[in-house]
């Protein structure tokens, strides 16, 4: 092959590798691909979203309102036009995606949008050394036939194809989802004491409604949330018993001891209580005991001060139990990537099997957990009490756990509870449905009490539970992938714990300062000795000795070869 021909052939291996390269720039708004590294494919759409357009009759329009503004100084509004257009790619042409500009027009189209639900938000823009604020959109319409759904605010794609899914759904069944929440203690309230919880179950998606004990559950209620169980009777619980044989599905966050925070942390264990009941018929009895786990959090405790005034003590607290990964049912997607949950004051459970029932442990406590059957020391003054137990009760205890099938009827064969003044209870169905129920021994771990300890991922598992009840496993895993607990509070073993913080202490206040001491000293060393070395270089340049010269020469001070000498076939020339 000669010169001219290789260089034609090195000119068409480089005009069609452009070509590709062309091509593939211009189909990359139309061709999606990522590479998702993720522990749980985070960034990857689950089963749920491309199996979606099964249950879409008609077309859903997408529409995607983004300021211009905001999406050339943010990456979120492109990671967000992204996800919409892979979304509708796996749609099979059911699901359409448009991208608009509200600050069209004269102002009016922006009204119109947020008429709709979307809701600026105010951004600081700097342009030109001005400073000024600026309204922006970042808001999803999703439209089926005659039926709406937004999605106000979105600026990033952490939780957008749950609020996808979940819009779209609410959207072709021509309703959302419902959640009745029955406050079954008698010294709290929805609106006082459960604030963190309706807020997020809201910002979920949820519609809540709340009910007292003895209402009848809702016909539109997807699920119902039982919050204690202080204040329930048998009337109460025979709703819900006619409830759950009539096919309901019901999370209980319920205690064997009442632990009144009120009231100095007093204690008291619940026995012949109706709901209680209920449950152990159903297959899960609640014991009057708490559990109490190395594995918890520190709590601020306030005294009073030797000196007057007052004063805050920080006590680690074993009653309030932080459970952990390795201790939650791997395999149910509602625990399997559960970012956290903390209970206080939980009380041990005991599964017992029922004939077609089918009964899963979802949450322990740690190997070294104990209880508390007796005495109940609660206070921060009882501190020395805490693990009088211990030794006789240490063992794994089952803290949250899920039945499903056919429960048995609790009321079943006993008489119609009545309530003065109320109506009358209709009688069980002859036949019960399927039902799914999930019960927490801890009812406190769902109130505001959660704000004070950082353990906001509470509300979300409530939130979570409603949805893997209601709906099944899909929806909940694309609720629980990518969370975790980011608090600085892994290590629970005191003995590990305080090794660790020993060796971070010798780390960073002797092992750290001496390396650098040593780098310090090196480097001074290294600059010394560059130091000496230059000093005859010095001296021989002031000879008049060039630099290349002092290289090149021999051992002997002799001038070595010159750089320009060449070596031919005849000799030297």
């Amino acid at each position: 092959m000669d010169a001219t021909t290789g260089k034609r052939r090195a000119l068409a291996i480089l005009a069609l590798t452009l070509g590709v390269l062309v091509s593939a720039v211009l189909v990359t708004d139309r061709f999606h691909f990522r590479l998702d590294l993720t522990a749980d494919h985070a960034y990857t759409l689950s089963k749920a979203s491309r199996e979606l357009y099964k249950s879409i009759p008609e077309q859903v329009r997408i529409t995607y309102y983004i300021s211009p503004i905001l999406a050339a100084r943010h990456p979120g509004p492109r990671a967000v036009k992204d996800f919409l257009e892979e979304f509708a790619a796996a749609s099979h042409g059911k699901i359409s995606v448009d991208v608009s500009n509200p600050s069209t027009g004269n102002g009016e189209r922006a009204a119109a949008i947020e008429t709709l639900g979307i809701q600026p938000q105010r951004m600081q823009i700097v342009d030109r050394n001005e400073q000024r604020v600026a309204l922006v959109y970042s808001g999803i319409e999703i439209q089926y036939l005659d039926k709406t759904q937004v999605i106000p605010f979105v600026l990033g794609t952490s939780t957008l194809e749950y609020d996808l899914v979940k819009a779209i759904r609410a959207a072709v069944s021509n309703h959302g989802d419902v959640a009745a929440v029955l406050v079954g203690d008698s010294d709290k309230s929805l609106g006082t004491d459960y604030r963190t919880l309706s807020d997020t179950m809201k910002r979920n998606g949820w519609t809540v409604q709340e009910i007292h004990p003895g209402d009848a559950v809702p016909p539109e209620a997807s699920v119902l949330i039982v919050l204690g169980d202080t204040g329930m009777d048998d009337y109460a619980s025979y709703r819900i018993d006619d409830y759950l044989a009539n096919g309901g599905k019901a999370l209980f966050a319920v205690k064997g001891v009442n632990v009144d925070a009120r009231q100095n942390l007093s204690a008291t264990p619940l026995v012949n209580n109706p709901l209680l009941e209920d449950l152990q018929a159903y297959g899960v009895k609640v014991d009057p005991d708490l559990v109490l786990d190395p594995s918890s959090l520190t709590v601020p405790f306030q005294e009073a001060s030797p000196y007057g005034g007052a004063l805050i003590r920080y006590v680690r607290y074993p009653h309030w139990v932080v459970t952990r990964p390795e201790n939650r049912d791997a395999k149910n997607p509602l625990t399997a990537r559960l970012a956290g949950l903390d209970l206080f004051w939980p009380s041990p459970l005991q599964l017992i099997q029922r004939n077609g029932v089918d009964e899963q442990a979802l949450v322990k406590s740690t190997p070294k957990a104990w209880l508390q059957t007796k005495r109940f020391a609660v206070g921060p003054q009882d501190e020395p009490y805490y693990a009088d137990e211990a030794d006789s009760t240490t063992g794994q205890y089952v803290l949250a756990a899920s039945l499903s099938g056919v429960l048995p009827q609790a009321f079943a064969g006993k008489s119609v509870p009545t309530r003065p003044g109320a109506e009358a209870l209709p009688p069980l169905p002859a036949v019960s449905r399927p039902s799914r129920i999930i019960v927490v021994g801890s009812s406190d771990f769902a109130t505001d009490l959660m704000t004070m300890t950082d353990s906001l991922f509470n509300a979300s598992f409530v939130s979570d539970a409603a949805d893997w009840l209601a709906s099944g496993d899909q929806l909940v895993s694309i609720r629980t992938r990518g969370t975790r607990d980011l608090r600085l509070s892994k290590i629970q073993d005191p003995d590990t714990r305080n090794a660790v913080i020993m060796f971070i202490y010798v780390l960073n206040l002797g092992i750290i300062p001496l390396l650098v001491l040593l780098f310090g000293f090196m480097r001074s060393r290294r600059r010394r000795r560059l130091a000496r070395d230059f000093v005859p270089l010095a001296a021989a340049h002031a000879a008049g000795a060039t630099p290349a010269q002092g290289a090149g020469s021999g051992h002997d001070g002799s001038p070595g070869p010159r750089s320009d000498d060449k070596d031919t076939e005849g000799g030297r020339s």
